[in-house]
């Protein structure tokens, strides 16, 4: 069923924690925009568009987990689930397909082994706490984690016109299998100054250890 946007006011976007973590932290407050709800198949779409930013109270990232309460038109107070934030410009974009009858995501799996000639890439900046994820192809909203908690470096490869830049992931733990020309990767993660990285539109080369995601040409 293609979901219908609905208008809503007064929404506070909130970062989410879990359900063991005693902590609420706003980020977003008095902005308007739309939810929309959907199905096709097994599969259920939640998307929330804002029409502005409202008032940022703490600042708003690419990638990281969020949810949003707010009223409808007439008044109803809701909840959502939580979701990704998918555009952190001054119309923030928030999304998550949930698969109903997928298996637990969060079942980690074993990579196949690949082995990576290091020389091949320049190190760049380390990483730290890193998260890997894949966005849903079109229809979906959202994006499935492959890898948290991980450590690594921006590297860019040492021959090429360009020069091709990635992200190489040599820890963390995994959620899923990484097959050399998966897509539309996204990655994030903390330099050792406690700045915020985010780099998407990437392939994985390499599914083994380390993991090696490109920006390859064209997308």
């Amino acid at each position: 069923m293609q979901g219908i946007p609905v208008p809503v006011k007064n929404i506070r976007i909130y970062k989410y924690f879990k359900p063991t973590e005693p902590i609420e932290e706003l980020i977003i407050e008095g902005a308007t925009g739309t939810y929309t709800v959907g199905t096709l198949t097994t599969n259920i779409f939640y998307n929330l568009d804002l029409n502005d930013d409202g008032k940022r109270v703490n600042p708003l990232y690419v990638h990281e987990r969020y949810y949003a309460t707010f009223e409808t038109e007439d008044g109803k107070p809701m909840t959502t689930v939580w979701m990704f934030c998918l555009d952190n410009s001054d119309t923030p974009r928030f999304g998550r397909t949930i698969h109903v009858l997928a298996q637990n995501d969060a079942t980690p799996q074993v990579a196949t082994p690949a082995i990576v000639d290091s020389s091949d890439y320049i190190k760049l900046t380390p990483l730290h706490n890193i998260t890997v994820s894949q966005l849903f192809p079109p229809p979906a909203i959202g994006q499935r984690v492959l890898i948290e908690n991980g450590t690594g470096n921006i590297i860019g490869t040492r021959i090429g016109a360009p020069h091709l830049m990635g992200v190489e992931v040599d820890s963390g733990e995994r959620f899923g299998e990484l097959i050399p020309g998966m897509k539309r990767i996204i990655i994030s993660g903390y330099t050792d100054k406690g700045e915020l990285v985010t780099r998407d539109h990437l392939t994985v080369i390499s599914g083994g250890q380390p993991a090696i995601f490109l920006r390859t040409f064209p997308q």
